[in-house]
């Protein structure tokens, strides 16, 4: 009986530990939100008309900063900044910020309408499968594996409808991009269930750093999950 209690209250503590370091990780994503939000809300509202002159006036630097997310995710996965959770958050809360410059200009495309249903469809969408990554019981990396590598081919095939400019083409991309993150939503939280064992085993500062990726991951799978929806919602309602 001694040993099946200690069992059970090694589960308890794990499952604990598991809570709070989801906790962590969506407070981490929560606040690269925000972050988003403000930045796209100052530039796309309270600053629109300079915020437009600016980008009619300097359109390479529009496209600077587009390239910007990029680089701060690659300053954030190296070496370093995977051993400091700190330095990782920071480049982590300017990627969030280069991201709201350009989605500025994205969301003034779109009615506002249009905008909230596509914002709310995807958290409806993000939070389903987030639960199916964390608690569901089957096992998603064959699944996940095959998102990344279709990822791989909608990208390529995207860079190919730059230039066929097919409507039809981009709405089946925005279709396919919509399957592969919601397999990553899933897939995502469940390697990162599976990574916080031995984040866990290796001290705080290891599960500190695995929060702060793992936020970053999902903070990304979120933006373009909302991003796909929102071109998809767009086709055929009134744009501004």
């Amino acid at each position: 009986m001694k040993g099946f209690d200690d069992m059970q209250e090694r589960r308890a503590v794990n499952e604990a530990g598991l809570s709070q370091f989801f906790g962590r990780v969506y407070g981490v994503m929560g606040g690269g939100m925000v972050v988003t939000a403000i930045v796209t809300y100052l530039l796309g509202y309270v600053f629109r008309q300079q915020y437009f002159n600016f980008i009619a006036s300097n359109s390479l630097v529009f496209y600077v900063m587009a390239f910007m997310p990029l680089i701060f995710v690659i300053l954030g996965n190296t070496g370093r900044s995977v051993a400091h959770a700190g330095r990782a958050l920071v480049f982590f809360l300017l990627l969030a910020a280069s991201e709201g410059f350009t989605l500025a200009l994205i969301m003034s495309m779109y009615n506002g309408t249009t905008v909230i249903a596509a914002l709310l469809t995807t958290a409806v969408v993000f939070g389903t499968m987030a639960l199916v990554g964390i608690f569901g019981k089957k096992d998603l990396s064959r699944a996940g594996s095959i998102a990344i590598m279709g990822l791989y081919g909608v990208i390529l095939m995207s860079l190919v409808n730059m230039f066929l400019r097919s409507t039809g083409m981009g709405m089946l991309l925005n279709y396919i991009i919509l399957a592969i993150f919601i397999v990553l939503v899933a897939y995502d939280n469940q390697t990162l269930k599976r990574l916080y064992a031995s984040a866990d085993a290796q001290g705080v500062m290891s599960v500190n750093s695995l929060a702060v990726s793992g936020a970053v991951a999902l903070y990304l799978d979120f933006l373009n999950l909302f991003l796909t929806i929102l071109e998809i919602f767009g086709v055929g309602s009134n744009r501004n």
